[in-house]
């Protein structure tokens, strides 16, 4: 993994995402490296020569950026991240997210956090301060072999359920991102059902998924994959990259039955 520094001229900046105002992402790329991943046409912004999932660019002056942005007072709803992930391995180190946590503290701002990792439990202290706080965990599958393949530099699906119960035990928000729904693999009854069953139990109050959009990027990786691991399931995978609106029909109509089973809307 190539990690490299940098600087960046703004860190709080308008976002499109139905519902928020503001995204922060502190880092560009991202080490989990997952197959499907929809931010790789971030790459053009970067002026590195790795593949998208190999490096990592972290903005070192992230903080002191955002602190400069809050001088003026700002409302409404702000998301880490939304092209890369804020707890992410590096973060470890560079504590870009944190830093970012204990500014948002004393503004008028609702922090809403999407992760792949258990790492966010470190920050639980800010998260209590936090005057409205939700917190999110993508999980696309329960099956730890599946998961490894898709997603390959993140936590386990099991620790991170086990992180969203310990944050709903503290009193935080918590949601789960079923995203994306890969065909074939994800978009099963077992698969959803699995999921939104183990959520339940964790006290995960929001459930919300998406289907897998269909980026020449993210079809060439998964294509491999079911090539080599799932070649029975390529025939679903295919079907669904020729005609997508029966896929995204199918998955609305089963993921709809199932989060309605068990009390989501």
């Amino acid at each position: 993994m190539l990690i490299t520094e940098k600087e960046c001229r703004t860190a709080l900046n308008r976002c499109g995402i139905p519902g928020i105002d503001y995204c922060l992402n502190p880092y560009t790329g991202c080490s989990h490296g997952c197959l499907y991943c929809y931010a790789s046409f971030m790459k053009k912004f970067c002026n590195i020569s790795a593949e998208w999932g190999s490096f990592v660019q972290v903005k070192v002056n992230f903080a002191e950026r955002l602190q400069a942005s809050l001088k003026r007072k700002k409302q409404g709803c702000v998301t880490l991240s939304s092209v890369t992930d804020p707890y992410q391995p590096v973060e470890r180190k560079y504590k870009l997210t944190r830093s970012c946590l204990e500014l948002l503290t004393g503004t008028d701002l609702s922090v809403n956090i999407l992760t792949k990792s258990d790492l966010v439990l470190r920050d639980l202290d800010l998260l209590k301060k936090l005057p409205q706080v939700k917190v999110g965990l993508t999980i696309t599958t329960m099956d730890p072999y599946v998961a490894k393949l898709l997603e390959p530099g993140a936590p386990s699906p099991e620790r991170r359920m086990q992180a969203l119960a310990q944050l709903a035990a503290a009193g935080i928000k918590t949601w789960i991102f079923i995203a994306p729904v890969v065909p074939g693999i994800a978009d099963t009854r077992e698969n959803l059902s699995s999921i939104i069953r183990k959520a339940a139990t964790a006290g995960v109050q929001e459930i919300d998924y998406d289907p897998l959009n269909f980026y020449p990027a993210a079809v060439s990786n998964l294509r491999a994959v079911f090539k080599k691991h799932w070649p029975r399931q390529r025939s679903i995978f295919e079907a669904a990259c020729r005609e997508p609106y029966y896929y995204k029909q199918h998955l609305h109509s089963l993921a709809d039955e199932l989060l309605a089973r068990y009390g989501y809307e």
